[in-house]
């Protein structure tokens, strides 16, 4: 279904409004309160962004308890009710049109995210929680309010049940509610209507993106009124409460450094280091084209060469600046390729989804580089290929000889840092952190890269080992560091 007609479904919101306005002046208002603020432990003013806002009833009865509010919604008949809305009330949420799949916001904007009956509906929720948690700051909270509206559509027996509970609301209450109608083609283009859930959640949000994750299995005990809870029994109301942890220092300043390097670092638009990094990479992938998952592409550089093979590429990285810059750099090109801004080790996408993940000069720089490879080995299916390039950039910090080296070298050249790339960044944060990541110390590959990758089931079938020389005014110096690039076959068995 084609994104015009999803959100045709949700443009109007005459019915939906006059359901809303009917919960505005009930008992469920005070009991939303009552659940939500139940998680502040009594913070006042906090910055909360209600997604999918609808007529706007988060939005409303959160600015009441005095938090600043921004809600969004695609439509405008939503935004338009959910305006006049907060008038009624006397409050003024910020209402936004925004595409919850393209969110305008900057990292670690907000202290709450409170969403209702939005997650069942989005065609990528994955990727949608990736970007939730972007936005969501250190020990910041993502509320989710949903249910399995429409299972019973994929399980016969629990329509049976489904179509029981109607048979006997008519007879109770002498009205018909319809929960086992609906439109058939929007909830096959929604892959959440098939899932069981909250299980998936707690996989994705917990297991995937590291978030602390709890459960209330059947919140409507506490909104719903008694015909509610009989009618939607088959769907109880869940509540997902899941907290973004306190930032790794060392991956802060990772991403502090590189957001600022994004300004000003290299491409290659010549087009030498592209085919370059092309011919290298593709002496060990096998023929055809191949889905591919490029981790921490920075400028897009190898995303490019991907894509100039052919291949489907999605790059990912940690920093929006790079991001920004990898899109102009490839669009540039004539290049399709997906970006998304998430850190390596939390990948939203699913098992076995890429034939090839590849990567350059990032592992070194991971607080926890051998987690990052299982996320890798998850996504990438039994017989992919992991192919990467490195170096050990920083055995200097540790060793008497390559520091040596390193002094002579910026002695005679000036800083080994961004060769070609004259930008104002104060290096001192990276190198600093360098000191605290494991792999610094390493003199790889031998030391971690061919011990660690076949204790993870990789089977390592090429490396090509590289110890550079640089040309100095004074000669030529050859380098006391190894730059290497690996390629490994995934020998994860099949399920």
């Amino acid at each position: 279904m084609k994104k015009e007609e999803r959100e045709k479904r949700w443009a109007n919101g005459d019915s939906y409004n006059s359901y809303i306005t009917k919960e505005l002046s009930s008992f469920r208002k005070d009991a939303w309160k009552k659940q939500i603020c139940s998680h502040f432990k009594g913070r006042t003013g906090l910055e909360i962004l209600d997604l999918g806002t609808g007529p706007g009833f988060f939005a409303c009865i959160l600015s009441e308890e005095g938090h600043h509010v921004t809600a969004i919604d695609s439509s405008e008949g939503m935004l338009g009710h959910a305006a006049e809305n907060a008038g009624r009330l006397g409050v003024s949420p910020d209402f936004l049109k925004m595409d919850i799949g393209n969110l305008e916001f900057a990292d670690d904007t907000f202290d709450v995210i409170v969403t209702r009956n939005v997650t069942w509906t989005l065609e990528h929720p994955e990727m949608v929680y990736t970007e939730l948690k972007r936005i969501l700051k250190p020990q910041g909270m993502l509320l989710i309010y949903d249910a399995n509206w429409h299972l019973h559509f994929y399980d016969p027996e629990r329509m049976k049940r489904v179509r029981e509970r109607e048979r006997r609301h008519l007879e109770k209450y002498g009205t018909r509610e319809v929960v086992s109608g609906g439109d058939l083609a929007y909830f096959a283009s929604a892959p959440l209507t098939r899932i069981i859930r909250p299980d998936w959640d707690v996989k994705v949000l917990g297991d995937r993106l590291g978030m602390e994750v709890t459960v209330h299995e059947d919140v409507g005990k506490e909104v719903y009124e008694q015909w509610e809870k009989e009618l939607y029994g088959e769907s109880p109301l869940f509540e997902i409460c899941a907290v973004k942890p306190e930032k790794c220092q060392a991956e802060q300043n990772m991403k502090t450094y590189w957001q600022e390097r994004a300004r000003s670092f290299g491409f290659g638009r010549n087009g030498s280091i592209l085919k370059e990094l092309g011919e290298q990479a593709g002496r060990y992938l096998p023929e055809g084209t191949h889905k591919v998952l490029d981790a921490g592409t920075g400028t897009g550089v190898v995303a490019a060469a991907m894509a100039l093979l052919g291949h489907e590429v999605t790059g990912i990285d940690l920093c929006s600046n790079m991001i920004e810059k990898a899109r102009e750099n490839t669009q540039a090109l004539g290049l399709s390729v997906d970006f998304v801004c998430t850190p390596a080790g939390e990948l939203p996408f699913e098992e076995n989804t890429f034939d090839v993940v590849i990567s350059r000069n990032l592992l070194w720089a991971l607080p926890d580089p051998e987690a990052v490879l299982l996320q890798w080995q998850r996504v990438l299916k039994p017989g992919g290929i992991l192919a990467y390039w490195d170096g050990n950039h920083y055995l200097y910090l540790f060793d008497k000889e390559a520091e040596g080296y390193r002094k002579k070298l910026e002695e005679l050249a000036g800083s080994a840092h961004g060769n070609g790339h004259a930008d104002p960044v104060d290096y001192s944060l990276c190198d600093n952190t360098a000191l605290e990541l494991p792999l610094s110390k390493m003199n790889r590959p031998g030391e971690w890269d061919e011990r660690v990758l076949p204790k993870l089931g990789f089977d390592i079938f090429a490396e090509e080992i590289e110890r550079p020389q640089v040309l100095l005014k004074y000669g030529i110096i050859e380098g006391s560091y190894t730059n290497f690039f690996i390629a490994a076959r995934n020998g994860k068995p099949v399920k």
